[in-house]
């Protein structure tokens, strides 16, 4: 079977940024991210061998979902200027690796890789999302996998649906039903005030989803917890949608698509040497002992 594999390149450049002490090239130029997300993603396209591979990432604040709720992530600190200067590195990176990059205005990363791992898997394809955000975990199901960065960068744990039960006590796709009950702080979803993750995991394996949840729960709920959920049923909703991702981004299309990667060794070089990678760039070579000169030319590496 055929492994495609899909990045959450935000995530993961965010935790590489932080998982490294800051690098600068000759021209001052900061590289710990990219020298933290490039020893990763060697390590995956060794360990994993995927005959296909992209990076999703988010095009900016602005989303379906700030239309939804305004104060979506509205808690989230400005990215240090130390990594988003990083980020054009990330693309052009991408480009002498052959690896297609994916952004869409008003969406996240996490829908581009919820509509590609979705068709993937329909197509027959083994599918691996690789990201930090435990977000991505509602996609685990047949033929889809994720691999979510616990330590920085170095830490892995794969989760397929019975990794996700045994830890969570539901099914995957229940996360969003989860995130509706009580929130999340990180993304500044509010779910329902004093409700947290025990007593959400309680009322859906009671009740199976938050709508029956919030038609029955009540019923034999305690005076408080019922009141909560009276009171904020509206709010849960909205949370729940929020946290859902889109499998169904427009635009983005696994079919008739090329993701394998081409590598370009002397662009590869280019940049490498440009920002002082010396190191990186010899671990690019021995990946990819057969990559060509030119992108014109390159053939699939894998």
């Amino acid at each position: 079977m055929k492994k495609f594999a899909v990045l959450d390149g935000s995530s993961l450049i965010y935790r590489a940024f932080y998982a490294l002490p800051f690098l600068t090239d000759g021209s001052g130029e900061y590289t710990n991210a990219i020298v933290g997300f490039s020893n990763m993603l060697l390590r995956l396209l060794r360990d994993l061998r995927p005959d296909a591979l992209a990076i999703a990432f988010d095009k900016g604040r602005h989303t379906f979902r700030t239309e939804l709720y305004p104060d979506y992530k509205g808690t989230r600190k400005k990215t240090p200027e130390e990594l988003s200067s990083q980020i054009p590195m990330l693309r052009e990176l991408a480009e002498a690796l052959g690896i297609a990059f994916l952004e869409k205005e008003g969406y996240e990363a996490d829908d581009i890789i919820g509509t590609l791992s979705s068709q993937a898997a329909a197509a027959g394809w083994d599918t691996i999302v690789v990201t930090g955000d435990r977000d991505a975990l509602q996609l685990v199901g047949p033929g889809i996998r994720v691999m979510l960065t616990k330590k920085g960068i170095s830490e892995i744990a794969a989760y397929d649906e019975a990794a996700f039960r045994a830890e969570y006590g539901l099914e995957p796709i229940r996360l969003i039903d989860m995130k509706g009950l009580m929130g999340d702080s990180s993304d500044n979803i509010p779910g329902i005030p004093g409700i947290g993750p025990k007593t959400a995991t309680r009322l859906l394996q009671a009740h199976g989803s938050l709508e029956e949840v919030l038609e029955k729960g009540p019923e034999t709920a305690a005076k408080k917890l019922k009141e909560s959920l009276l009171a904020y049923r509206d709010q849960a909703r909205l949370s729940k949608e929020l946290a859902t991702i889109d499998r169904n981004v427009p635009g983005i299309f696994i079919e008739g698509s090329d993701f394998s990667i081409r590598p370009d060794a002397g662009a590869l070089a280019e940049f490498c040497r440009r920002h002082s990678l010396r190191s990186l760039e010899k671990k690019f070579r021995q990946a990819f002992p057969d990559a060509s000169g030119s992108s014109e030319t390159a053939g699939p590496l894998l």
